[in-house]
């Protein structure tokens, strides 16, 4: 039920701009306080909403660019868009192969470097602490965020839910631009991940 009542929150803050209940001559001022009450209600929902989910759809972003950083709309509908295509070429059968491909045969290669970690333990060629430095590093995965980044991001989040739930317009002025970095990043990592994926 929570998650229902958010959701409607959210479309209707999204869908209905202040302004145009405000310049309704029809409306009493027992409504427009109602109507001042709701829109702090869905102003906090909103906030909750957006990073329950992980992140905003286009329109949203869009909606809130044009609020806060006007003058970077266009570069945000270029970022935004250029994720659409990445993210559609993930649902091609033969990008999904390739990747499926990819992931196999980086396996393999750590199976094999495993067993050839171990035949240089067995031949004496290593120590056993070099074993297990080697072991170690052998196990390290290419991860997509290092632990700075993540953190990085994770306070990023923070500030901007708590931003938007103070409506503080200064402060989102100054977050969103460091959104707009970050999903040129992401671009850029999968871009470089289906690139390395399909042309083997």
């Amino acid at each position: 039920m929570k998650k229902t009542w958010i959701s409607f929150l959210t479309v209707l803050m999204l869908t209905i701009p202040a302004g145009v209940l405000a310049a309704n001559p029809d409306s009493n001022s027992a409504q427009q306080g109602s109507i001042v009450k709701a829109n702090h209600a869905m102003e906090h929902s909103f906030a909750g909403h957006m990073f329950k989910h992980g992140e905003l759809d286009e329109q949203k972003w869009m909606g809130i660019v044009k609020q806060y950083t006007p003058d970077q709309a266009d570069e945000w509908k270029k970022v935004l868009n250029e994720r659409k295509q990445l993210r559609a070429k993930l649902q091609d059968e033969q990008v999904k192969k390739a990747l499926k491909a990819k992931c196999k045969e980086m396996k393999q290669k750590r199976e094999q470097a495993l067993d050839r970690l171990i035949d240089r333990l067995a031949n004496q060629e290593i120590t056993k602490e070099q074993f297990k430095q080697e072991l170690k590093q052998l196990h390290k995965k290419k991860k997509w965020m290092s632990k700075e980044e993540k953190q990085k991001l994770r306070e990023l989040h923070h500030k901007t839910y708590e931003a938007m739930k103070e409506n503080d317009k200064e402060a989102l002025a100054e977050l969103l631009p460091q959104w707009l970095k970050h999903m040129k990043k992401e671009n850029e990592r999968l871009a470089e991940w289906i690139q390395e994926a399909t042309q083997r």
